[in-house]
């Protein structure tokens, strides 16, 4: 069987395009690959689930429509689907410029600006065509599961009941949108595309930056049995940045694939890959205190405080459940070498299986009783098939009863083991990670080195000789020389120009909101001139 590629890619605000750099060599490598002559077919290489969180979310979302419907899209290093968004088409000028449909009163930056780009790379194949050619890429496989994270604003209800009487309520905001995709012409319309578009936006809808955006969900997608909120067959809710809440989705990655894999069978052949413009390493700081925690650096480090958070989680669930998977593991081997060890095993087997007749019952009483148990016992014999074949046929059935105790006692039935590859970078090598990462729009050449920087990464993942995913059969293109002088570009080093281009934005865009919340002229000048226009010049280093 092929390899099979879960792929998640973390929010990266400007720093989208050193993640469009990564996802391009990736995609490449793997289309030649898997054209090679010489690759075999157990060797060949599948993408199978995207999931995306803030700008991460539209990189999934242009990913996926390309790889199973427009493949030439992903072609040519420096004017592919991935590159002229993140690199060539977006920057901080065009951003702060307003255009018919913002209000400065709901976003900064031009949200506008951002759902054409949007429409540009998603959408515009439907308005030219009214049935487009299709071009299925060979790095995809023939569907996809694609993930978004989302934050929901208004929020869902559900309950948990607590004994002896009386429920708990909570509401949840971190929501998701999942999709299957498949390689069919009825997936490749607008009428699937443009609400994925939109929810795209709505994922990378950074609070403030740009505005919230209504994203029409459906009854059927809360489907959860502890839901108490009346959700109607279609309702819109009010989205902002995904990454809010879940800035790595790791962890709704696996959720799609046990989709894909229900009983763990392919676990040999799963793989999970990981992008991210930062690495895991610690972002702990000393130097806000309560005497300095003045409006500007204590909301820099709560934003931070908000995002960390936000993107550890589902790293470090993933690794917890990786350890206990292990240790079970290892339990079920050690005990099938006990057995196959054993001359006698009679008296040891018999003590399992009165064991297991007493404990495998009250283990599975709430999930199904018997055929729960059989079903489980199938696909154990399945994932241990090694272990089970190499047993005396006297004994396999008893082991198998044995480690289900041991699997259910634990409550590790529904987990198998997540192999994470990531290819990630630090911030000292990248351009445009000042100012929260958004100073990666302040300059065309920002993003260019950071795209070069991306495809770097990646090609040095692919070409290890350690590679988890073997050997393949491509042959890396030629990278732009990296201009290594803007490696950890601060912005107080960056064009003064620029920045005084952009106080002078920003500073409209400032007016232009005071007087929609009521203030004249003079009022919002002099708001504007003593308090925000300093705290301004300060955080642009002006």
């Amino acid at each position: 069987m092929s390899k099979k590629l879960a792929i998640t890619v973390s929010g990266a605000v400007s720093l989208g395009s050193y993640e469009a750099g990564v996802m391009y060599e990736i995609v490449n490598a793997i289309r030649q690959h898997n054209e090679s002559p010489d690759t075999l077919t157990e060797d060949r290489i599948v993408i199978d689930v995207l999931t995306g969180a803030s700008a991460g979310g539209m990189t999934a979302t242009i990913l996926a429509q390309k790889l199973m419907f427009e493949a030439d899209a992903l072609e040519g290093a420096y004017f592919n689907s991935l590159y002229m968004p993140w690199v060539k088409d977006v920057n901080i000028l065009d951003l702060l410029k307003e255009r018919s449909g913002d209000s400065p009163t709901k976003s900064i930056l031009s949200s506008k600006f951002i759902e054409d780009l949007s429409r540009r790379y998603l959408t515009s194949r439907y308005q030219s065509h009214a049935d487009p050619p299709r071009t299925h890429h060979a790095a995809a496989a023939d569907k996809i599961w694609l993930g978004l994270a989302l934050s929901n604003l208004n929020g869902v209800d559900y309950k948990k009941d607590t004994w002896p009487a009386g429920e708990f309520v909570y509401t949840r905001f971190q929501d998701e949108l999942k999709l299957l995709i498949e390689n069919a012409a009825s997936d490749d319309t607008m009428d699937v595309w443009e609400p994925l578009r939109n929810a795209a936006v709505s994922c990378g809808a950074f609070p403030f930056a740009f505005r919230a955006v209504e994203v029409v969900r459906h009854k059927f997608e809360y489907d959860s049995p502890d839901l108490i909120s009346p959700i109607l067959p279609t309702e819109n809710f009010c989205y902002t940045d995904g990454g809010v809440f879940q800035n790595e989705p790791l962890g709704m990655a696996k959720d799609l694939v046990d989709k894909i894999d229900p009983e763990h069978v392919d676990t040999e052949n799963r793989y999970y890959l990981f992008v991210s413009h930062g690495n895991k390493k610690s972002v702990a700081s000393s130097e806000l205190n309560a005497d300095n925690a003045d409006f500007l650096p204590f909301g820099g480090r709560l934003v931070a405080a908000i995002y960390n958070q936000a993107g550890f989680q589902d790293w470090i669930m993933a690794e917890n459940v990786n350890n206990r998977i292990d240790l079970f593991n290892k339990r079920a081997t050690e005990l099938a070498s006990i057995l196959k060890e054993k001359a006698d095993p009679a008296e040891f087997v018999t003590c399992l299986e009165t064991a297991a007749n007493l404990l495998l019952p009250i283990l599975f009483k709430n999930a199904g009783g018997d055929a729960s148990i059989n079903a489980a016992r199938d696909r154990l014999q399945k994932q241990f098939a090694t272990e089970y074949n190499g047993l005396p046929s006297g004994v396999r059935n008893a082991w198998v009863d044995a480690i289900l105790v041991l699997e259910s006692a634990a409550e590790m039935g529904d987990h198998d083991e997540m192999r994470i590859l990531a290819i990630t970078s630090d911030e000292s090598e990248l351009a445009g990670s000042d100012l929260q990462a958004f100073c990666g729009f302040f300059d065309f050449k920002y993003r260019k080195h950071d795209y070069d920087v991306g495809r770097d990464k990646a090609q040095q993942f692919l070409l290890d000789s350690n590679c988890p995913l073997g050997k393949l059969n491509f042959f890396p293109e030629k990278i732009d020389d990296i201009d290594h002088s803007l490696d950890n570009l601060k912005l107080d080093a960056m064009d003064r120009s620029i920045r005084e281009d952009v106080y002078g934005r920003l500073k409209d865009r400032f007016l232009e909101m005071l007087k929609e919340a009521g203030a004249n002229q003079w009022e919002a000048t002099a708001a504007f001139d003593f308090v925000i226009g300093p705290k301004l010049k300060q955080l642009l280093k002006l």
